[in-house]
Parts: structure tokens; sequence; C-alpha cells
């Protein structure tokens, strides 16, 4: 036992200089951060065009569907759900469209209206970054979880845009996963929502395409982040159940009711393409 600890204590006092090194720009780059994200919160209360008192995103367009040569405008959804009643049109709705099945999703939003689920992705970034595990790690510093139902009295989903996603303070899994994938789509990262299970549960979380590998992203965790190496790959995520996946323009439906940890391949197929208006 003595001779292991002898030249172990030195390796690690020959080590300690560099991993000071490195625990000091790790903690130099969270403080940085961290500030970003509180001038970020702050412009909500100075009038900046991007806080959500002076600016509100356009969610409405329309729906082209591969197959179809007549799109699906957000109005002929919207007539539909207004025939429901609250508990029908309180979940996500997959549409069918001149006969072809699961062209798209909608869901409602904090307006109390159906919008398709591509339209929840705006475009909008907290703050500028080079580096990608930074919207993951704000928002396990910045957003609380928190079910629907007890946000919004008693309904059971409701969706936020991207940007109310920052600055509304809870959220359940879409709306952290909305938010973190439209930053990573800014950041230049093919990112996608993905719609399904995990453990059986009804769940939304981020795929992510870097080099060509495909990340599974858990918007909702609060582990503090500060690699993009510590992300896991899809393939080795296990308990996630994907059914369908979107990201600002595009909506994806899997071909068959076969398992997958793959979100690209001949089993997905592209259902149709959203034009905001």
């Amino acid at each position: 036992m003595r001779s292991w600890l002898i030249p172990t204590g030195i390796a690690l006092a020959l080590l300690l200089p560099e991993l000071l090194r490195i625990s000091g720009e790790e903690g130099r780059e969270t403080r940085a951060v961290k500030q970003q994200l509180d001038d970020a919160i702050a412009r909500r209360f100075d009038g900046d065009a991007d806080s959500p008192s002076s600016r509100r995103d356009r969610q409405y367009g329309v729906v082209r569907v591969q197959g179809s040569s007549r799109p699906l405008p957000e109005e002929t959804i919207q007539e539909i759900v207004a025939k429901r009643s609250v508990e029908q049109s309180a979940y996500v709705s997959v549409w069918n469209w001149q006969g072809i099945n699961q062209v798209t999703a909608s869901a409602r939003g904090l307006d109390n209206k159906h919008h398709f689920a591509n339209s929840y992705l705006v475009g909008f970034q907290p703050f500028k970054t080079r580096q990608l595990w930074v919207p993951l790690y704000t928002l396990a510093i910045r957003k609380e979880y928190q079910y629907d139902h007890l946000q919004y009295a008693g309904l059971a989903d409701i969706w936020q845009t991207s940007r109310q996603a920052f600055y509304q303070k809870r959220g359940d899994c879409e709306d952290h996963a909305i938010l973190l994938a439209d930053w990573l789509i800014n950041l230049g990262v093919d990112a996608r929502v993905a719609l399904g299970t995990h453990n059986g549960q009804g769940h939304a979380w981020v795929v992510a395409i870097v080099d060509d590998r495909e990340y599974l992203l858990e918007a909702t965790s609060k582990r503090r982040l500060s690699s993009w190496q510590a992300m896991p790959l899809a393939a080795l995520a296990e308990g996630y159940e994907v059914e369908f996946q979107f990201n600002r323009n595009f909506f994806w439906a899997k071909q068959d009711a076969s398992p997958t940890r793959k979100y690209r391949g001949s089993h997905w197929v592209k259902k149709s393409q959203f034009i905001r208006s």
C-alpha cells in the first residue's frame, strides 16, 4: 500500500498546478456564462428588442406536406381544435392530411391556441457563444422543471416558444427542449426536438448531430456540464423511445413501430416543411 501511495502523491503534486489551471479556466468560463445570463435577463426589463414585453414572435404559417400539392394552414387546425373540448385539445395533436398520416404536430401555446410544433422554435438565443456546452449549462442553472398542470391551473400541456422558455422561470420537458434546440441551431448545430417516451412516460428531448455523431441531450438535466465531450451518444442512451422529431423547418416521423436509437436513416420520413408567414 505504501509503495503505491508515495509515487501517487508525487504524481498528484506534479499535476496540481495543471489541475488548478484547468479548474481556474472552467471557473472563469462558467462565471462568464452567468454574467451573460444576467445581462440577457436584465434586457427584459430595459425594453430590449429581444424581450417578450417588446416583441411577439409570429408563429403563424402553413405546412407543406410531402406527397400533397395542398398545404395545411394553421387556420384549419385551429378550427378543428376549437370544436373539441378543453380535455380533448389539451395534448399534442398529430395531424393527417389529404390521406397522408402523421404529417405534423401541433400544441397549445401560452396564447391558448394550437400552433405547429416547428413554430415554437422562433430563432431565439439569449446570448452569443461559441461553446456548444453553454446552452445546456444555462438551462441547468436558469430554468426550473415544473409540470404544466401545476403551473397553468390544471391545463395538461402548454408549450412555450424558445423565447418564452428562457424568460419563463419554470417549464416542463418540451419547453426545455425547444429552447435548447433553437439555441444550438443558432450555433450551427443540426439540432432537433425529439418526441416520444422515456421509461414509458411521454417526453421530449434534443438530438444534436455534431461531427456526424448523434448526441442525446436531456434538456431537463440539472447537471452542470461544461464540456461537450461529456454529452452522451444517442446510441448509448437507454429508456428513450422516439416517435417524431422536428426543427425550425421540418417534421420527421418514424417509418414503423420498431424501437430505434438512430435519428437518421431510411427508417425516418421527412413528412413536411413549415413555412412561417
